[in-house]
C-alpha cells in the first residue's frame, strides 16, 4: 500500500501560526555578533521584522554554544521551511529542532 499524499507535522498547522524556531549554535569569539542576532538576520530574509514575537537565548555552561529559539508569526508552511532551511544551512548553527 502507498500513500500518495502523506503528511508530516507540519501539515497540522493552522496559518497564520506563533511558531518557534529552535537553533544550538557555536559560539564564534571573534564575531561582533552573538548567535542570537545571527539568528535574528537569517530569520528576516523571510519574513518582516514585525513579526519577531520574542527571542531567548541560553550558554552552554561551557560557553561553547547557545541554544536560541525565535518565536514568529509565520503566514505559510512555505516560509517555515524556507526559515528553516535558511538557519540549518548556517556554518553556526549546530542543530535545529
Amino acid at each position: 500500500m502507498t500513500i500518495e499524499n502523506p503528511k508530516d507535522g507540519f501539515d497540522l498547522i493552522e496559518y497564520p501560526s506563533d511558531y518557534g524556531f529552535k537553533a544550538m549554535c557555536r559560539v564564534e569569539v571573534n564575531d561582533s555578533q552573538s548567535a542570537s542576532e545571527a539568528i535574528q538576520q537569517l530569520v528576516f530574509q523571510h519574513i518582516d521584522q514585525s513579526a519577531l514575537i520574542e527571542t531567548h537565548a541560553h550558554q552552554s555552561r561551557t560557553g561553547k554554544f547557545e541554544s536560541v529559539t525565535v518565536t514568529l508569526r509565520i503566514d505559510s508552511r512555505e516560509q517555515l521551511e524556507a526559515i528553516y532551511k535558511s538557519i540549518a544551512e548556517s556554518p553556526r548553527v549546530v542543530m535545529t529542532l
